[in-house]
């Protein structure tokens, strides 16, 4: 019997590795066998990932599986909930595109908040820093006059888990009232303006170094000099806000440009702004970007409305009507907005779904600003029953 030739067998290998290889490559890129068309069928993968981990996952209100993992499904549109027990339930309909990964990235926020005091002797005008890493806020109601003044929250963790107390900058004197002063941070974040006695005659401006404790008594008053700390100032936000916006599609930096508000995210290829006129954003002003969001757009811009651009995917999504808000602003993760609205605090995400309440309790001053990594949110608040007390700061845990 003759062998096959060492040729023959050569080439048949390759045949083999050559359509394992396109069947491997196929298989990755979500082709599943199909009966009905005796062959490959294209599917989509829908990476179900949230935080925390090991929520159940509903796709078209059928349990399928758990968090985190990776599905196939055919092309189509799908109703993906995601439970767990303790936490509110996220929900969106999500767009499955062959050879495409679409990600749920969703965040989960607890149905029932967990306050915890941070403050015990009251906080009053607490103040974020611009790199909203700091908030500065006085205390005039301390066992001792000498505890009473300026203190810095520092908003990120320390090892372990554990977050910073509040520290002291400066104390309140029977010269300088800082319980009533004005309050402006530098663009860096490392110094604090503080107008005493506004309007008065011994109206004072000082600078605070506000890493330390200032003795009130060395300081000296900037009033001179002010006009021109206040322009270098407004120099460096302005250059910083041009900075950003150059990044924009053309388009969108004249909108920006005019803008009532703006504020980019912390990371900044999203863009929470007011136009101030009419104005339709013209498709494909950025490269198109596969498995983008497939959430409704709104491009037709209305004056007196929130709108956030997503810069990466060219993306435009309303979000509200200004009027009907008391506050919006960031989250700390860039895919949340913070908003108050009709005395409750939500969490929404970034494309207006998911509007969730997190706290619906007494706080004082529409104040609320979450921490540095998002693991909670402060809030001013009294919650000593009718006491004359000053109002404290609270932090919700939201992990």
């Amino acid at each position: 019997m003759r062998r096959p030739p060492r040729v023959l067998i050569a080439l048949l290998a390759l045949i083999i590795i050559s359509a394992s290889t396109v069947l491997t490559i196929k298989f990755a890129k979500g082709y599943r066998p199909s009966l009905s068309t005796k062959g490959l069928k294209g599917t989509g993968l829908l990476a179900a990932n949230s935080y925390p981990r090991g929520a159940s996952v509903f796709i078209n209100e059928k349990l399928t599986t758990a968090t985190d993992d990776t599905l196939n499904l055919p092309p189509g549109q799908y109703q993906v909930k995601i439970q767990k027990d303790g936490y509110i339930t996220w929900e969106k309909t999500l767009k499955i595109e062959a050879e495409l990964v679409t990600q749920t990235n969703t965040r989960l926020f607890p149905a029932v908040p967990t306050l915890t005091p941070v403050t015990f002797s009251g906080a009053l005008n607490p103040l974020p820093a611009p790199d909203s890493q700091k908030i500065v806020f006085s205390v005039a109601n301390a066992t001792s006059d000498s505890k009473n003044g300026l203190y810095v929250l520092d908003l990120t963790d320390r090892p372990f888990g554990l977050n910073s107390d509040p520290r002291q900058i400066t104390q309140t004197t029977s010269k300088y009232d800082l319980v009533s002063a004005k309050l402006t941070w530098s663009p860096d974040s490392a110094q604090i303006l503080a107008l005493v006695n506004e309007g008065e005659v011994n109206e004072t401006n000082v600078l605070l170094d506000q890493s330390r404790f200032n003795d009130m008594a060395e300081l000296k008053d900037v009033t001179a000099r002010l006009p021109l700390i206040l322009a270098d100032w407004q120099e460096i936000l302005d250059k910083k806000s041009h900075e950003k916006i150059a990044e924009l599609p053309e388009l969108m930096q004249q909108v920006a440009t005019a803008a009532a508000a703006l504020a980019f995210a912390p990371e900044p290829e999203k863009l929470l702004y007011i136009p101030t006129a009419e104005i339709t954003l013209t498709e494909n002003l950025g490269p198109p970007l596969p498995a983008s969001s497939n959430q409704d757009e709104q491009r037709r811009l209305q004056p007196n409305n929130v709108y956030v651009y997503d810069l990466k995917e060219d993306k435009n999504f309303w979000i509200a009507s200004a009027a009907d808000l008391a506050k919006i602003l960031w989250y700390s993760d860039s895919r949340h907005l913070l908003i108050v609205e009709d005395k409750k605090i939500i969490l929404a995400e970034y494309d207006g779904t998911n509007r969730h309440t997190v706290y619906a309790g007494p706080f004082v001053g529409e104040f609320a600003y979450p921490w540095a990594n998002g693991s909670s949110l402060l809030i001013l608040a009294s919650l000593n029953g009718g006491s004359a007390l000053p109002p404290n700061l609270y932090s919700i845990i939201l992990k």
